[in-house]
């Protein structure tokens, strides 16, 4: 038989234990960070914004009328990564992450000149 002390670490370790184990079996599903165009995931993403992708290129646009580059910018974004529209130079597939970025929620934006890409099916 367990001392009372004893008794009761054994018991709040389990109740410790019941939930982390309980949860073992139902793992958590993550939305992807990357979503691109033509998805379901995209549409779902492009739902929760108070920002359309046509408002999101209208600011873009604004921000960069003397820049060059962005005569070749896609009127639809290339992607969006996490809840960012992401306005740059198309490619075959995947997105290129160098040009103008759009936040969905509040329509900030900025340009980013770093030039990595994202392959598509990439999250």
């Amino acid at each position: 038989m367990l001392r009372p002390s004893r008794r009761a670490a054994f018991f709040a370790l389990g109740a410790l234990l019941i939930p982390v184990v309980a949860g073992c079996g139902n793992p958590i599903k993550r939305e992807s960070a990357n979503v691109f165009p033509g998805t379901p995931a995209y549409d779902k993403r492009v739902g929760n914004f108070k920002i359309t992708p046509e408002q999101a290129y209208r600011i873009a646009r604004e921000a960069g009328q003397t820049d060059r580059q962005l005569q070749h910018v896609s009127r639809r974004p290339t992607a969006i990564v996490k809840r960012w529209y992401v306005f740059s130079i198309p490619q075959a597939s995947g997105a290129q992450l160098q040009g103008y970025h759009v936040n969905g929620d509040d329509g900030t934006v900025k340009f980013h000149r770093e030039k990595k890409y994202i392959p598509p099916g990439r999250g």
